[in-house]
């Protein structure tokens, strides 16, 4: 068992030095912890990990609790804290590059539904080359089917207003 938790430790060592020697990972040692990303950054209050705690979290090499945070997920790329940066790190791309770890690792927060609808965005703009809503919401509605009767109503109104 003691064996086996090394191991993970050192896979996981190994892939937060693979993610900061590659960029942007290695923008994130640059980070002087200033907090201009979190204070400017319009979702941090909702973030488990503020953008700031993240960058500290990879610095750090503590990959997989940054991987497991709902705060990479929640980051609409608005680009605020890129612009506001005085070292320019681009957080964004940070937080892409770490959604696609989380995916490939398998390390989706799970309490948390944006990995689903993130990968049903992305399968569409890779089939298709664009998004369409309407496709969207059914291939994330068929994910999580306990949540359509609470979508039903605002899908209807939806289109009832012709915004479907």
């Amino acid at each position: 068992m003691r064996k086996l938790q090394v191991m993970e430790q050192e896979y996981l060592n190994t892939l937060s030095q693979a993610f900061i020697d590659k960029s942007p990972g290695a923008e994130s040692a640059l980070c002087i912890q200033c907090g201009t990303c979190s204070g400017s950054c319009p979702l941090a209050a909702q973030m488990d990990n503020s953008p700031r705690k993240i960058l500290a979290l990879i610095r750090d090499g503590c990959l997989e609790e940054a991987l497991r945070s709902k705060s990479i997920w929640l980051c609409v790329s608005c680009n605020a804290c890129l612009t506001r940066c005085p070292r320019g790190i681009p957080v964004p791309d940070i937080m892409y590059r770490l959604r696609v770890l989380a995916l490939q690792h398998q390390m989706p927060v799970k309490e948390h539904k944006m990995p689903d609808l993130y990968q049903a965005f992305v399968r569409q703009v890779e089939k298709r080359g664009r998004v369409n809503e309407a496709r969207l919401a059914v291939r994330y509605g068929f994910s999580h089917p306990r949540d359509l009767p609470g979508h039903l109503g605002l899908a209807m109104k939806l289109l009832k207003k012709g915004r479907i």
